[in-house]
C-alpha cells in the first residue's frame, strides 16, 4: 500500500527528533570526555549534564509523542490505537528530566554570576520544584505553572548569558553572546513543539510545518551553543 502524505510527514518528524536526540548525546560526550575531563571546569560538567538530561527527557517525549498519542497517527489510520498506553506517563517523565536539566544549568549560571553557593541553590530550586510537581500532581493548574515556568526560563537563561557577555570581554563576550542566542533559539523550538497541536487548526499542513520547524530550530540552537562553547574554550 502506498504511503499517504501525512504518513510521510510523520516519518519526517520522527527522523528530525532522532537527529535532535543524537545531537544532545553528541554534545554531552564532547563536553564530558573532551572538555571536562581535561579542564575539570564545573561549567563544562554542568553543561554536559544539561544535555544528557535533555536527551533522556526527549527520549520519553519521543515515545509519548509518536507511540502513545493517537493524535500523532496519520488521519488516514482512523480507529487504530497507538502502540503504548497513556501519553501522560511518558510526557511527565520527559518533563521531569527536562526540568532537572534546567535546574543544573540554572545552578551553574547563578554561581557564575554571583559566585556564592546560596545563589547556585536558589537558581536551581524553582526548576526542581516544577519538575517534581509535574510528576506528583499532574493537572490543569500544574500545566499552567509548567507553561509559565517554561516561558520564564526560556527568557531567563538567554539573558543570563547575555549578562555574562556584557560584564566580560574579548572572546568570552562573544562566546556568552552566542550561547545566549543559541539557548533562545533552542527554547523557541521547544515552545513551538509544545504548541504543535494547538497550531493544528487547518489540517495536516500546519501541523506538518510546526513538526519540522520545532526540531529544526532546536538543531540550529544546538549548533550555536556548540560554537559558543568552542569560542569559550579558546579563551
Amino acid at each position: 500500500m502506498l504511503q499517504t502524505f501525512d504518513m510521510i510527514i510523520r516519518e519526517v518528524h520522527i527522523g528530525l527528533w532522532f537527529l535532535v536526540v543524537g545531537y544532545y548525546f553528541l554534545i554531552f560526550v564532547m563536553l564530558l570526555l573532551f572538555r571536562w575531563r581535561k579542564t575539570r571546569n564545573p561549567f563544562s560538567f554542568a553543561m554536559a549534564m544539561f544535555f544528557l538530561l535533555l536527551a533522556i527527557g526527549r527520549v520519553f517525549y519521543f515515545v509519548g509523542d509518536f507511540y502513545a498519542d493517537a493524535r500523532s497517527l496519520p488521519s488516514t489510520l482512523t480507529g487504530i490505537e497507538p502502540y503504548l498506553g497513556s501519553t501522560a506517563v511518558w510526557i511527565q517523565a520527559g518533563g521531569f528530566f527536562q526540568w532537572m536539566a534546567l535546574a543544573a544549568l540554572s545552578a551553574t549560571a547563578g554561581f557564575l554570576i554571583i559566585g556564592k553557593r546560596w545563589a547556585e541553590i536558589a537558581f536551581a530550586i524553582p526548576a526542581i520544584l516544577i519538575g517534581i510537581l509535574l510528576v506528583i500532581a499532574p493537572g490543569e493548574i500544574t500545566t499552567i505553572i509548567v507553561g509559565l515556568g517554561g516561558v520564564a526560563y526560556a527568557l531567563f537563561i538567554p539573558f543570563l548569558f547575555w549578562y555574562l557577555s556584557w560584564v566580560s570581554g574579548g572572546v568570552l563576550r562573544k562566546s556568552n553572546f552566542i550561547l545566549g542566542l543559541g539557548f533562545l533559539v533552542l527554547f523557541a523550538g521547544r515552545v513551538i513543539h509544545s504548541a504543535r497541536f494547538a497550531m493544528d487548526m487547518t489540517g495536516i499542513l500546519l501541523y506538518g510545518a510546526s513538526g519540522v520547524l520545532a526540531p529544526g530550530l532546536i538543531v540550529i540552537g544546538l549548533i550555536l551553543i556548540t560554537a559558543g562553547n568552542e569560542w569559550g574554550a579558546a579563551q
